[in-house]
Parts: C-alpha cells; sequence; structure tokens
C-alpha cells in the first residue's frame, strides 16, 4: 500500500537535516554568549557582594575602635577625677592631723610612742622567734 520512494523524499530529509544542524550551530552560539553574559554577571555580583561586605565590616570594625578609642578617653578622665579627688582628701586629712597636733600635742606624742613601741616589739618577737625554729 505504501511505498517508500528514495528519489522524492531524500533531498527534502537532506534540507531537513542541513537546517537542523544550522539551527543547532546557531543555538551552541547563542547558548556560548549566554553562558558568558551569565558568567559575566556572575562575576560583577560577586564583585559587587565582596565589595558591599567589605564595606560593612570596614564600618564595624571603625566603629568598635571609636567606641574603644571613647572608653579609653573616659577611663582617662575618670582616673584623672579620682586622682584629685584622692588627692583633695588626702591634703584635708592632713590639714586636719596637723589642726589635731598643734591642739593636742602630748597626745599625738604619746600615740606615735605606743605606735613605736608596738612596732619594735614585733620585730623583736619576729626575730626571736626565728632563732628558736633554727635550733
Amino acid at each position: 500500500m505504501f511505498q517508500y520512494r528514495k528519489s522524492n523524499f531524500a533531498p527534502s530529509v537532506a534540507a531537513i537535516q542541513k537546517h537542523l544542524g544550522a539551527v543547532e550551530t546557531e543555538l551552541e552560539k547563542i547558548g556560548r554568549i549566554a553562558g558568558r553574559q551569565t558568567s559575566a554577571a556572575a562575576a560583577t555580583a560577586a564583585d559587587q557582594v565582596g565589595d558591599a561586605i567589605s564595606t560593612i565590616v570596614s564600618e564595624m570594625v571603625d566603629r568598635f575602635r571609636k567606641g574603644g578609642q571613647a572608653a579609653g578617653d573616659q577611663a582617662g578622665r575618670l582616673g584623672n577625677q579620682a586622682l584629685d579627688l584622692g588627692a583633695k582628701y588626702g591634703s584635708d586629712a592632713l590639714q586636719r592631723l596637723a589642726g589635731e597636733t598643734e591642739q593636742r600635742p602630748l597626745l599625738t606624742i604619746g600615740v606615735a610612742l605606743g605606735i613605736g613601741i608596738l612596732i619594735g616589739a614585733a620585730v623583736l618577737s619576729s626575730a626571736s622567734g626565728g632563732r628558736r625554729r633554727r635550733r
């Protein structure tokens, strides 16, 4: 019923195959171009993301550095205030002691003598205790 006619279909099939080959070649070229463009876009995007992250991290480091400097400056100011306050209290205590010494000189001499005797006794007892241990 159906008969194959080689002569009628051969040129059409060959032409279709030739056109399909040309289409395939064009699609390969388009694929390569698209691949290059995609690769370039991906590289650009990666560079942009890297730059953005680098900028953010740099800003964070600067903020921490400035915060540390501010904390150091504040600690220095507080230390100076504490030193000034300590000097003031020490000066006030020395003035009070001088005033009390002027008002009660005999009492001051007695206290100083008593402290001296206690220190001397402590030194002698530690020296004699050291000798006993060696024997």
